[in-house]
């Protein structure tokens, strides 16, 4: 294969990408006389762009080397001596003292043979020391097993062998000593040698008490707070053994205090000042309570507790508190607002024994909020920069832009390690100066005039060399070589894979008896195929799904009826995503929450009808007829149209998704094409219905395990917003995020119904 050949199915290749979901290839083979090719992976990272690692394979003994490690994640350890890098392809560490690099093989990384992550990059807790890493491994669409793992030694061990996906129900103590975790509603400690030691306690004489690990926040060394209804426990480490043990006799703790109203585990956040003494209470991200605690308030007690109130708007899908060294929270929350993502935050001010909250100007785009370890500094990351502010005044010291910022976390009080679009650096804010430890991307990666050494361009630092491991360095008289797809024994070139890559570099023999093979091994992971089924899925005026063929796509739609729980959070996901999904809206919701329709639309999801009431058409106590569902067709677009100044697409399902042949004749009479989803979802079946109708209810997690199980190529999905009457123990609007995380792990991208449709033509 000739080096034009090369270099456009790389420029080919690298088009594709972009417009990919989440795939993951390979771009640029250049071999060299020895025999070593130099080449770039390419992975999309779901809703942020994609990234390229460069890579250096020999092939006279198969060793892989990478030489380039884009930060999706940083972790400041021990004090800001271990600096732990992540991402797709594999965790890292820098020794920030001597500037080594080694791999974490808590999982396999990509070098040693393990398979990139497509989808969302999993939560890790590492303890404050470095030493243990807990992690939730993928068991199913929805679950995993949560275990820890003894850097130090390299062993691993099962805290639990099922438990949710898409969060981590875990909290390390400051010093590293105790672990707290979450499972089935019951929280547990453990010292973490003990599980792996043989003579610990049983877990039953572990426990806390019931609640979520959102019922716990540590604010020392060995104390944490303890929430169990309204009451706020002061616990210390020392004596939560003694405690487990008498529990039925002594309690959870001391009384700290009390909170306005009890806390809800699944909805609600609390935050622990620094000396423990005050929290902020949020309630369903919508009350916000700053609340001193003054123990037992029944009667006048130490100081009066105080109660100042933030009421946030209905959007608000997200809240961060940070506290200042003197005990002064403050309150971030992000929402999607007019179409795009955007964060606010307030303060608590005192004054003359009055405390209110008061807005602070901070950038829109603020994605992450992070005090200093001594807490006098916080640090702002924007789309693309680092503000510094003081802790008390919000006011700015220092603005890091040297290249955009990818991450960013505390190194100590006067530095931060910076995760760039092209380097890993310690920058000290006080001085300016920095330390770079690693390049996150190169371009024009080649070999030099001699074939051995691999050179590249940065922006910020022209060109360099790299040396060994993560290390480069200056060589501006260093000249490349023009890329190679041969060296006479042997051939490159790039083609399509078939498998879990996207594409593949493959190596052809160009003596001796031949023979072609991959130059990286193919993970064993396959996904749905997409042969071609005679039924397209649209018939007529009737949609059941879209194409079967062309594309691993699905609709994920989303049916507003009544209730708005789980539309922030919900909008939120599909923006942080990139994703543009199909809403049905029922009259009844738009005359409800007009400005939730509203950010709906500005938000750019494709808008269908979902009928003007709630009704259901099947029912014997209405009598339905053709006039009926036309007028009510009509009334839902006028309805929806004074209240946007915008036209509903032509597509729509009755309530319940009830069909009938005078159904059907009505809504194609009236223009309508009927959607039909071909994957049900039981997501609105209450627990009151699943007592009647036993085996009709299912948990979230098994929810999205159905869901996976019926999905294919140009499926419909769908989803219910809000919390119907009769309750539920979870909700799928609510988990919206674990989803979307399991169709792009199964190698789907999530489109409109319309593209849907497009496609089936």
């Amino acid at each position: 294969m000739t080096n034009k050949r090369i270099l456009a199915a790389a420029a080919a290749l690298a088009l594709f990408l972009e417009a990919a979901w989440a795939d993951i290839g390979f771009l640029s083979p250049d071999i060299n006389p020895s025999g070593d090719v130099l080449f770039s992976l390419k992975a999309d990272i779901p809703g942020a762009g994609a990234f390229t690692t460069l890579f250096r394979k020999r092939i006279s003994d198969g060793t892989l080397e990478q030489l380039t490690f884009y930060p999706e994640a940083l972790e400041s350890l021990a004090g800001g001596s271990i600096l732990q890098v992540r991402n797709r392809l594999g965790t890292g560490r820098i020794d920030t003292k001597t500037l080594a690099f080694a791999w974490v093989r808590e999982t396999t990384p990509f070098v040693d043979g393990g398979t990139p992550l497509l989808g969302r990059l999993p939560d890790t807790a590492a303890s404050p020391d470095g030493r243990w890493l807990v992690s939730v491994e993928p068991t199913g669409p929805a679950t995993g097993r949560l275990s820890i793992y003894d850097i130090t030694k390299s062993i691993k061990r099962e805290i639990s062998a099922k438990v949710e996906r898409g969060s981590l129900p875990v909290a390390w103590s400051p010093d590293s000593s105790v672990l707290v975790y979450e499972l089935g509603g019951v929280l547990y400690f453990s010292r973490p040698e003990h599980f792996f030691s043989s003579a610990s306690l049983p877990q039953e004489y572990r426990v806390i008490g019931p609640g979520k690990i959102s019922s716990v926040a540590w604010y020392d060394v060995n104390r944490l707070l303890y929430v169990r209804g309204d009451s706020v426990y002061r616990v210390q480490a020392s004596e939560l053994l003694s405690r487990s043990l008498y529990g039925p006799l002594i309690g959870a703790g001391t009384l700290a205090g009390k909170l306005p109203v009890p806390f809800v585990p699944e909805t609600d956040r609390f935050s622990s000042s620094p000396e423990g003494d005050a929290v902020i209470f949020a309630q369903r991200n919508r009350n916000v309570y700053y609340t001193t605690l003054a123990g037992d308030d029944y009667v006048e007690f130490g100081r009066p507790a105080r109660y100042p109130y933030l009421l946030l708007p209905g959007n608000t899908a997200r809240i961060v508190t940070v506290w200042s060294g003197s005990g002064i929270p403050s309150i971030f929350t992000e929402s999607v607002e007019d179409g795009s993502r955007r964060t606010k935050a307030w303060r608590l001010s005192v004054s003359g024994g009055n405390s209110l909250f008061e807005s602070v100007e901070i950038p829109a785009d603020t994605r992450w909020v992070e005090m200093s370890p001594s807490r006098t500094h916080a640090a702002l990351r924007t789309s693309n920069a680092v503000s510094i502010r003081d802790a008390s005044t919000w006011a700015e010291k220092a603005l890091f832009r040297e290249e955009p910022v990818v991450r960013a976390v505390w190194a100590d009080d006067s530095s931060l390690f910076i995760g760039g679009a092209e380097t890993l650096r310690r920058w000290t804010f006080t001085t300016g100066s920095s330390v770079k430890y690693l390049y996150s991307e190169v371009s024009s990666p080649s070999w030099d005039q001699t074939s051995q050494v691999v050179t590249a361009s940065a922006p910020l630092s022209g060109k360099i060399a790299w040396q060994k491991g993560m290390q480069w360095s200056q060589a501006p008289d260093l000249k490349p070589r023009a890329p190679s797809g041969s060296n006479g024994t042997w051939r490159l070139y790039v083609d399509s894979s078939g498998g879990f890559f996207s594409n593949m570099i493959y190596l052809r023999a160009a003596t001796g008896p031949g023979g072609t093979a991959p130059l990286i091994q193919e993970p064993p992971l396959r996904f749905d195929p997409l042969g071609k089924e005679s039924d397209s899925g649209v018939d007529g005026s009737v949609v059941s799904h879209g194409s079967r063929s062309g594309a691993r796509e699905v609709a994920l739609v989303f049916d507003a009826m009544d209730g708005l729980e789980g539309l922030p959070e919900l909008l939120n996901t599909l923006s942080t995503y990139g994703i543009r999904a199909t809403f049905f809206i029922n009259g009844e919701f738009i005359r409800q929450h007009p400005a939730a329709v509203n950010e709906i639309v500005k938000a750019g999801h494709q808008t269908a009808s979902l009928f003007f009431t709630p009704w259901d058409l099947s029912s014997p106590k209405y009598r339905i007829d053709e006039d009926f569902v036309i007028r009510g067709l009509s009334r839902n677009e006028d309805d929806f149209y004074n209240a946007t100044g915008q036209e509903l697409s032509l597509l729509w399902h009755a309530p319940w998704y009830v069909t009938s042949p005078l159904i059907l004749s009505a809504a194609e009479k009236a223009g309508y094409k009927t959607v039909s989803p071909d994957v049900s979802v039981l997501d609105w079946v209450t627990l009151e219905q699943g007592r009647h109708m036993p085996g009709l209810y299912k948990s979230v997690p098994d929810l999205i395990d159905s869901i996976l199980s019926q999905k294919k190529p140009g499926s419909i999905i769908p989803v219910r917003i809000g919390h119907a009457e009769g309750g539920r123990e979870d909700w799928l609007c609510d988990r919206i995020p674990v989803l979307v995380n399991a169709l792009i792990e199964s190698g789907y991208r999530i489109v409109t119904v319309d593209d849907l449709i497009a496609r089936a033509r």
